[in-house]
């Protein structure tokens, strides 16, 4: 993983999906100006929608492995079929579906007739956002796993980015949940922000992920989004932070502009109400990250 402290990344995370993380990520990022901008959730990426990024650089991602056997060298003894716990293999036929990479039938091939080849699990992209500033974002192919790997694919590209023409920032749009795709977003983050919503869910979501970034170096900061709708939940969020020395950066009222620019593919920010509620959060941002001098840009 691709480290420099002269850039800084804020990083944009969800205990779940659905609280609004796009829509603040989008908005800091357009705010923000000249930066490089990533997009983690290589299940379902927004960012490039919202920017109406034009794709420059187009790579074929590979997360893992599978099986192949060279017909040309195989004698048909029928162990590797015998032998694989997962019936990949058929016929001297390995499926690429049900093959799961743990390279037995290599291992145990007395004429070396079966390999291991790359599988194509997706693609990772450099795009120009519509100012022509960069933006990185990725496609996994449905049912690949390995995301945290991609996600780490991506962080590189960015940092590599950032430090050759000199970008002091990159701003990301994490993946939903815990899993490993957050975990790799972690890596060399300086500020991750916390989009909450003041529902059952939530609560216990964001509660879950703030355990998973006390492992982290990162200085986390709390938004609580659409917090109108439930006072109630939105007093518990904030007796909760308080109690875990966590910084709330402020709160915004639930808008349907927000949902409106999404649904047209508008970044909501551009909307001139919604833009009033977001600047004073990234400018509490900026004042957080310039006090506190490791992580000053």
């Amino acid at each position: 993983m691709l480290v420099n402290n002269n850039v800084k990344e804020i990083l944009v995370l969800s205990g779940k999906g659905g609280t609004g993380k796009t829509f603040i990520a989008s908005s800091i990022i357009h705010l923000a100006g000249p930066c490089v901008a990533c997009d983690y959730d290589v299940d379902a990426s927004n960012l490039p929608l919202l920017f109406s990024a034009e794709i420059e650089d187009n790579q074929e991602y590979s997360g893992g492995q599978t099986a192949e056997i060279n017909l040309e060298l195989c004698i048909g003894c029928g162990i590797c079929e015998e032998l694989c716990q997962f019936a990949a293999i058929q016929d001297k036929i390995v499926s690429p579906l049900a093959c799961e990479g743990c390279g037995l039938c290599v291992n145990i091939c007395m004429v070396d007739a079966a390999y291991m080849r790359p599988q194509k699990s997706g693609h990772w992209f450099k795009a120009r956002r519509m100012e022509g500033w960069p933006l990185f974002y990725a496609e996994l192919r449905p049912g690949e796993e390995n995301s945290g790997k991609l996600v780490s694919r991506l962080k590189d590209q960015a940092r590599q980015e950032a430090l050759q023409d000199q970008y002091p920032l990159i701003i990301s749009d994490g993946p939903p949940g815990i899993g490993c795709a957050v975990i790799s977003a972690l890596t060399g983050v300086e500020v991750v922000v916390m989009v909450a919503e003041p529902s059952v869910s939530g609560i216990s979501d964001i509660m879950r992920l703030h355990e998973l970034l006390k492992n982290s170096s990162a200085h986390t900061l709390l938004l609580i989004n659409k917090f109108d709708l439930n006072p109630e939940g939105t007093r518990k969020l904030e007796e909760w932070a308080a109690g875990e020395g966590i910084e709330l950066l402020g709160k915004i009222p639930f808008k349907q502009e927000v949902f409106n620019a999404i649904s047209q593919g508008i970044c909501p920010i551009l909307v001139p109400e919604i833009r009033e509620l977001v600047e004073p959060i990234w400018q509490n941002i900026q004042t957080i990250m310039e006090e506190n001098k490791q992580i000053a840009i």
